[in-house]
Order: C-alpha cells, then sequence, then structure tokens
C-alpha cells in the first residue's frame, strides 16, 4: 500500500494576501509612467525591422507602379483644336495632335512611336514615387528616454529616401542622435512638412523614441 504525506482528517488552507495599498500605488504609477510605456512599446514592437519591411514591400509597390506609369503616352494639351510640328534632325518630326498625343513622325507624316513617359527622363524621375534624396531639414519634436529623460528637443538632419508620400531622414538634436520615418503633409498644402516617428540614441547613451515635425530648408 503506498504512503501520503498528508494525514486523515486535516485540512490544509491556502495562505491569503492581504491588500497592500502601497503596491497599488506602485501599479497606478507605472500605468501612467512614459518610461514605462515606452519600454513596453520597445520590447513589444521593434522600429527598425518595421522600416526593413516597409522598405521592401514599398520597393515591390513603386516597382510596379512606376513601370504602369512609365509606360503611359505623354499628353500635351496645347489648346482645343491645335496642332504643332517640330522639326528634328535626321528627317524625322515630333507631331502634337489635338486630343494632345505626342508621336514621332517622318518627315512624311509617317507616325513611327508614340512618345511615352519613359521617353522624358525628366518627368519619368518626377512621377517615380521611390528614389534617394538628399534634402537638408529641420526637426523639432517630443523625446523620450529609458533613462527618464523627456520632453522637448529640435536639431537638423537630411531626408534621404522617398517612397510615395513617405520619407526616411536621419537627424541630431540637442538630446541624442535618431533614425526616422515621416509622412508628407502635402494633402494638407504643406508641400516642405512632414510628422514622423524616430529611434535612436542618446547622448548619454540611453535609448531614445521621438515623435516630431520636420521642414525641409
Amino acid at each position: 500500500m503506498s504512503e501520503f504525506n498528508a494525514k486523515i482528517g486535516k485540512q490544509y488552507k491556502k495562505p491569503t494576501e492581504n491588500v497592500s495599498w502601497a503596491k497599488f500605488r506602485a501599479g497606478m504609477v507605472d500605468i501612467i509612467s512614459p518610461v514605462k510605456w515606452l519600454k513596453e512599446i520597445h520590447s513589444i514592437i521593434n522600429l527598425r525591422k518595421i522600416i526593413i519591411y516597409a522598405i521592401i514591400i514599398a520597393s515591390i509597390f513603386a516597382y510596379a507602379y512606376n513601370k504602369g506609369h512609365s509606360n503611359r503616352p505623354v499628353k500635351i494639351d496645347i489648346g482645343y483644336g491645335k496642332e504643332v510640328v517640330i522639326e528634328l534632325i535626321k528627317d524625322s518630326q515630333l507631331h502634337i495632335y489635338k486630343d494632345g498625343s505626342v508621336w514621332l513622325e517622318d518627315k512624311e507624316g509617317n507616325k513611327l512611336k508614340q512618345i511615352g513617359v519613359k521617353d522624358i527622363k525628366g518627368l519619368k524621375e518626377k512621377l517615380s514615387p521611390i528614389g534617394f534624396q538628399l534634402q537638408p531639414i529641420a526637426v523639432v519634436g517630443y523625446g523620450l528616454s529609458d533613462y527618464g529623460d523627456s520632453g522637448v528637443e529640435a536639431g537638423s538632419g537630411i531626408s534621404f529616401f522617398r517612397f510615395w508620400q513617405g520619407n526616411l531622414e536621419a537627424f541630431l538634436t540637442n538630446k541624442g542622435i535618431y533614425g526616422g520615418a515621416s509622412y508628407s503633409l502635402t494633402q494638407l498644402g504643406m508641400d516642405n512638412s512632414a510628422i514622423g516617428i524616430g529611434v535612436g540614441k542618446g547622448w548619454e547613451g540611453d535609448n531614445r523614441g521621438i515623435l516630431y515635425f520636420r521642414m525641409k530648408f
């Protein structure tokens, strides 16, 4: 017969824990602490990986978008019912028709090729939704640190990459160095402005996050 550690007739009560107001107050402080929130967000969301994934996905869509738009025929509006013929070298001419379409023709007017966006380098680059850029920016925002330091900070940097309305940029402030992603406010009529979020390192070695507003010089 197997042995048992418990004796028949005895009851064991689970120890109870008294309510601690000190622990309750400490928990409430944790809830409203910006430093605690910053640490939780940092542990859940890896912004660097999100930025990398966003660049990869944006590149795929940008290639498809750019490919489709670069093959579009050029339309030039020169006024209702008007046509223009521009003489070119090598026995050819550029013919702008009433509907705005542009064709490369020989001297007899035979159509050789319809001119598309990809045939005009500057227009193609302007319509491209993705590309490198080196534009100086001014930055102001509200930063948080895992050292407990928070507040308004300002600085400057470079916006070096664009994807549709998005931008990637690097900048320095009086609190640290950051890498960030921003969204341009062109739809609000603010062509040189954007809002963004960034992560970086403080001058004291702390991990930092920032919500910022930036303007191009």
